[in-house]
Order: C-alpha cells, then sequence, then structure tokens
C-alpha cells in the first residue's frame, strides 16, 4: 500500500461507522443516570428508620406558638407528666401507679425520658426496689414473647415484676393491656430500650401511687 492510499480520506460508509450518533449517546446517558437514581432511591428507602429521630424528638415537644408581640411562647410543662414528689433522689426509675407512667432520672435530678405504660395484671406495692437482672429476649408469665426486660421486685422474689415490650409490635406501638397473670408493665419498643439503656444493675426503682 502506498503513502497516498494510507494517508487518503477515508469512504463515506467507513466515516460513518467511526462516529457516533450524538443522540444516542444522550439517550444512553440519561438511561443510565435514571437506572442508577432508581437504585439509590431503592437503597435510602430500605435503610430508612420507620421515624426519624428529628421528627421523633419535636413529637415529644410542645408546640410553641407566638403572642401579639411576634415572640415565641412555649405552653408550660403539663403537671400531668411531671416528675411526682417524694419519688426518691439520684439516678432512678419512678413508676406511677396511679398515672399509668415512669420517669427516668439521672442522677442530676434531671428527667431523661417519661413514658407512658401499660401496667402489668400483679400490682407491685409503693416503695423502693433495684433492677435484679436483665434479659433481652424472654417470654412473660403470661406466654408473651418480650424484650428489653428489665426484671425487678421485693427481697423475697427480685424478678416479681419487669419493665419490657411486646416483641411482636412497632417501634412505636403501645402494647394491649395483659390478659392473664403477668408483673410485666409494658412499653412500646423505643421506651423499653431507652429503659434497657438507663436501668444497669442496682438502679433503684421507685414505685408511687
Amino acid at each position: 500500500m502506498t503513502s497516498q492510499q494510507q494517508n487518503g480520506p477515508r469512504s463515506a460508509a467507513r466515516a460513518s461507522r467511526g462516529r457516533v450518533n450524538p443522540m444516542a449517546s444522550v439517550a444512553l446517558i440519561t438511561a443510565a443516570a435514571l437506572v442508577g437514581v432508581g437504585v439509590l432511591a431503592v437503597q435510602a428507602n430500605g435503610s430508612a428508620p420507620n421515624k426519624a429521630p428529628a421528627a421523633a424528638a419535636a413529637k415529644q415537644q410542645p408546640p410553641a406558638s407566638t403572642n401579639s408581640a411576634g415572640q415565641t411562647v412555649t405552653p408550660a410543662p403539663d403537671p400531668a407528666l411531671a416528675l411526682p414528689a417524694s419519688s426518691g433522689t439520684g439516678k432512678r426509675m419512678v413508676y406511677s401507679l396511679s398515672k399509668a407512667r415512669i420517669w427516668l432520672v439521672g442522677p442530676d435530678e434531671k428527667v431523661q425520658l417519661s413514658a407512658a405504660v401499660v401496667p402489668s395484671t400483679v400490682t407491685p406495692a409503693a416503695g423502693t426496689y433495684a433492677v435484679s437482672k436483665r434479659i433481652a429476649n424472654n417470654q412473660s408469665a403470661d406466654r408473651v414473647a418480650v424484650q428489653y426486660e428489665v426484671l425487678w421486685g421485693p427481697k423475697n422474689d427480685t424478678t416479681k415484676f419487669a419493665m419490657e415490650a411486646v416483641a411482636s409490635l412497632a417501634g412505636d406501638e403501645m402494647p394491649p393491656k395483659p390478659e392473664a397473670k403477668t408483673g410485666g408493665v409494658r412499653l412500646t419498643q423505643n421506651d423499653a430500650l431507652a429503659v434497657w439503656q438507663f436501668a444497669a444493675l442496682q438502679t433503684q426503682v421507685v414505685v408511687v401511687a
């Protein structure tokens, strides 16, 4: 082959085959981008929590409003949710029988959590107890599968009562009232987990009327 043949212009057919249709390239890039966005959306949906922490925290805060001067006003806390008086000192869990509610109180006397509970069918006497045992997964006395079980009770039966969650329920779903005899005081999964993380062995449990 001569030098002129090697350097000569290509035929129209060869030139057509060597070029890429710009519209086809745009279409392929767009399709690939849409597939990538779809995959990311599926991954994000699969890993997203049932409830965003910010939303959960906002739910516990009383809604703020503004006065005539445009100043933000936060409503006073509900007295019914206030920590009961004469409920001990130091780090403790306070359980009010009449209010069906618990409070987790830190060593600085600040309430870390206040949560509604479903009382047990066996009622503890008012007094001070201590956490004696913790069981991650168990079966309660009424044969319900429970988890995050924190046990406490009188000296003659230190595991008679427990704070626990029903294992089959969603994170913020309140458990139903027990139908059979049990000392299990039940909370939502989220609140029971908070109790589990707070209540180490020998943590005080103060039961008030």
